[in-house]
């Protein structure tokens, strides 16, 4: 497939996920309100008919629906295509938080006169500043919502409070001295900024919320005067007006290329890539297109291939990891790549050598700079200096600058100076994990991206040097190679291209050739990490499914890899009667949950009648295989430091998915067959989302009819109560008493007796019985013997409390999984300095 047939894959994708959600298709009949009184509230449940609408119909106001079950509250434009959003309510720009597709409001609170928005349990999520003389909420022609008095006078308005997007007529900058922030894939804020620096020079700026933060946008090489930017100005406003004329306080400018249309609406958006661009919707089929972007080649954004690792322009970007390095995360190019060899490089006793990258250069984190230095001695300082691991030398000035980090990491011709990375001198560098462009030794190979073009493998020309010299003949060809390579790639560019417009606009996908712009490959790049799978693909990954290495009441697990090495795990689903849209609109939502707690699910496939999922791979089996077995697997047995990690693992894993994920998910069968352990022996849940996936969620008429596990299952199971996420809790609670004991609850004995399946209340009431003697031995008596007494008496205790109290049969006095973490991580803090006490 061409470049241009994926990016207009993506587009025709994007659309058919967005019509598949409830909500974001044209509703039917719907209540336009054009104010909302105060006293007057708008429900989720009504999402689709109950909107607040501007005057001329351009934009609305209401719950947003990002999947089935989350919504945010939002401004979007309503007569565009996809709906784009343009304002979202949230407590800062960077703290954004979504709301349950039941119970949650938004009201204008007849009692403070201020917006309040409320989650399904009734938690505030955001409100806006409380005003008595506020008399109504209402939505303007400009998109800008506002809390009014009785004339009409603005006393709160969502312009002030910008998140990703500056529509005309808006300021930035404004009364709350406010800028844009970008949104990440998983609906929170993301790592871009779009505001005036501490000088009032309106800057883009990467932040991880960390260590790392930097300007890119204007040229940071370049000083202010070179940037024809003003600085210690006191205005710090920026606008965009109607015609596509953007102008700053600090002479920052720019123009639509369709400058003037009259009647044309606009937005200048903060995309998830880093990217700044001015978007026109086009008034015939509703459409956005790019008419201003402030980088064509991406690889100049800060942080898009993480740490530790390079963008290529080829001149389509590309993220490669620097030699000696590897993936830190397959799916996600912005979490970097990681070091092969010891990080212990740089002691003076040690022996290192540096690796040669021409053309290249990660901008950014100098631990000095120095002019006239010959390589040597530059070579030296980095040696000398611990912190170094890498310097770039430019030669004619001799520039010297060793680096504490790889950051910011990109290669093209003619990019002045050669990057040295410092390994150890026996470290052997793979040459296939060196790219880098052809000099005069050059060697072509061909490899593929992830993450950056999983359709079309890129080739890429690199040069493999393992010496601190540079060869005296390095650049005398560079010229011919570089001019000879551009043309090259012209020719096959202006063919892809024009094949692609022809192919597509054939199919009535793609209209104009400027609808490229809006998906190109630098928002690619971010957000390509979960991908559909072909049934004939999974066939020849799992050698028609040979090697079954699970099987559940969900379906068959069998071990399988990829094309691109990855080891995965491919589960058949049974029992799936949902149509193959909803199924792959969940599937979307859920696709995108990331925690290192939760198992990584890399895509799908939905195929005909297969309903096929594909997990990564956790190479030390189930929980359940390694606790309940007397010596665990290969021998091992898990030791209280390492069950009390899978306890606190386990725990935050359930409260991302109860809280804090982009979809809301009950587990609905927590046991210790769905706790995987990975090479360090940390927890993953798999598995979750089934419920949903499989019509088992609580709006389900089928729900009742689902019990879990044996053992595991919560009291309302086998009532007429609705099943909310305490029915995980209880599960939470059996396995924590069986991480004690190293023993299925079933298999207790109390009093002389064998418990029952059914019966955890035995243990629940000798447990609380025992506590209220006062005899300290009652702890002992719960923990696994192979222990031997080594445990932590405080961490002990408090798992037999937690387990009494998730246990409860009454789930109002269960605690929240959020508590659940809270209590066992200040117990290890507590306990930190004695880990093994007399008991």
């Amino acid at each position: 497939m061409t470049a241009a047939a994926a990016r207009g894959c993506g587009c025709a994708l994007l659309l058919l996920f967005a019509l598949a959600l409830p909500g974001t298709g044209r509703a039917g009949a719907q209540r336009e309100r054009g104010s909302l009184p105060r006293g007057a509230s708008l429900a989720v449940e009504d999402h689709a008919s109950d909107l607040l609408v501007s005057p001329d119909g351009a934009f609305a106001c209401g719950f947003y629906a990002v999947s089935p079950t989350v919504f945010t509250f939002s401004v979007w434009f309503a007569r565009s295509a996809d709906r784009a959003v343009v304002w979202t309510a949230a407590a800062s720009a960077t703290a954004r938080r979504a709301v349950h597709s039941q119970g949650s409001r938004l009201a204008l609170d007849g009692r403070r006169g201020a917006l309040v928005l409320t989650d399904y349990d009734g938690e505030v999520v955001w409100n806006s500043t409380a005003h008595d003389g506020a008399a109504r909420a209402r939505l303007r022609d400009t998109g800008n919502l506002a809390v009014e008095d009785a004339r009409g006078a603005v006393l709160w308005q969502s312009f002030d409070h910008p998140t990703d997007t500056l529509l005309p007529a808006q300021r930035l900058g404004g009364a709350a001295g406010s800028g844009l922030v970008s949104t990440s894939r998983l609906l929170a804020a993301g790592h871009y900024g779009f505001r005036f620096s501490d000088y009032a020079m309106l800057s883009m700026v990467y932040d991880d919320g960390g260590e790392v933060s930097s300007i890119y946008w204007p040229n940071p090489y370049f000083s202010y005067w070179q940037n024809s930017r003003k600085i210690y100005n006191f205005s710090r406003e920026a606008e965009l007006d109607s015609s596509g004329h953007f102008l700053a306080s600090d002479n920052a400018t720019f123009d639509a290329a369709d400058l003037g249309g009259a009647g044309v609406r606009r937005r200048l958006t903060l995309d998830t890539d880093g990217n700044l661009r001015l978007y026109s919707l086009d008034a015939g089929d509703q459409t956005w297109t790019v008419s201003w972007m402030a980088f064509s080649n991406p690889c100049i954004i800060h942080g898009v291939c993480g740490i530790n690792a390079l963008c290529l322009y080829t001149p389509s970007p590309a993220c490669v990891c620097a030699p000696g390095h590897e993936r830190a995360d397959r799916s996600d190019w912005s979490r970097g790549c990681r070091p092969t060899f010891s990080n212990s490089t740089g002691g003076r006793d040690e022996k290192v050598k540096f690796v040669a990258l021409p053309h290249t250069d990660f901008w950014g984190f100098d631990l000095n700079n120095s002019e006239f230095l010959s390589l040597d001695a530059c070579e030296e300082q980095c040696t000398g200096e611990p912190s170094c691991v890498v310097f770039q030398y430019k030669q004619g000035k001799g520039e010297c600058y060793p680096k504490s980090l790889m950051f910011n990491g990109r290669t093209f011709p003619g990019l002045p100076g050669t990057a040295y990375l410092k390994v150890p001198a026996d470290f052997n560098v793979p040459e296939l994990h060196v790219h880098q462009w052809q000099t005069d030794d050059g060697l072509a190979i061909q490899e593929d991206i992830a993450g950056c073009d999983a359709a079309a493998p890129e080739v890429v020309m690199l040069n493999v040097s393992s010496t601190a010299k540079m060869s005296s003949n390095q650049g005398k060809s560079l010229w011919f190679y570089f001019y000879g390579f551009l043309s090259a790639f012209f020719v096959i560019e202006v063919f892809v291209i024009a094949f692609g417009c022809w192919l597509f606009s054939k199919k009535g996908i793609l209209s104009r050739p400027s609808e490229l712009l809006a998906v190109e490959e630098g928002y690619r790049m971010i957000t390509s990490h979960f991908r559909a799978y072909s049934y004939s693909e999974l066939q020849s990954a799992t050698r028609k499914f040979r090697t079954e290495i699970g099987h559940g009441g969900s379906g068959t697990v069998y071990k399988g890899v990829l094309d691109d090495d990855r080891t995965v795990a491919v589960k058949v689903l049974q029992d799936v009667s949902q149509s193959e849209e909803v199924f792959q609109a969940e599937l979307s939502a859920i696709g995108r949950i990331y925690h290192m707690n939760l198992v990584r699910m890399w895509g799908f496939c939905s195929e005909g009648a297969h309903r096929i999922l594909v997990y990564e791979y956790v190479h030390n089996g189930s929980l359940a295989n390694v606790l309940f077995q007397s010596t665990g697997n290969s021998g091992r047995l898990l030791g209280w430091k390492q069950r009390f990690n899978i306890a606190v693992g386990v725990a935050k894993g359930l409260a991302y998915l109860h809280n804090e994920c982009l979809e809301w998910i009950i587990h609905c069968d927590m046991k210790p067959e769905n706790i995987l352990l990975d090479d360090e022996m940390e927890p993953k849940i798999t598995d979750f989302g089934l419920a949903k996936l499989l019509n088992r969620d609580g709006s389900d008429s089928g729900l009742s009819r689902i019990r879990g596990t044996r053992g595991y299952m919560a009291p309302e199971w086998v009532s007429s109560l609705p099943i909310t996420e305490k029915v995980d809790v209880y599960s939470y609670g059996v396995v924590l008493l069986e991480l004690m004991k190293g023993q299925r609850v079933s298999d207790w004995v109390v009093d002389g007796k064998e418990g029952l399946e059914t019966d955890v209340r035995t243990v629940v009431k000798m447990i609380v019985d025992r506590s209220k003697r006062g005899d300290g031995g009652w702890v002992a008596d719960l923990v696994d013997e192979r222990l031997d007494g080594e445990f932590n008496h405080a961490q002990a205790k408090i798992f037999a409390q937690l387990a009494v109290s998730c246990l409860e049969e009454d789930r109002n006095k269960r605690p929240g999984m959020k508590n659940v973490v809270q209590t066992l991580i200040s117990t290890d803090d507590e306990s930190r300095d004695n880990e093994y006490p007399e008991i």
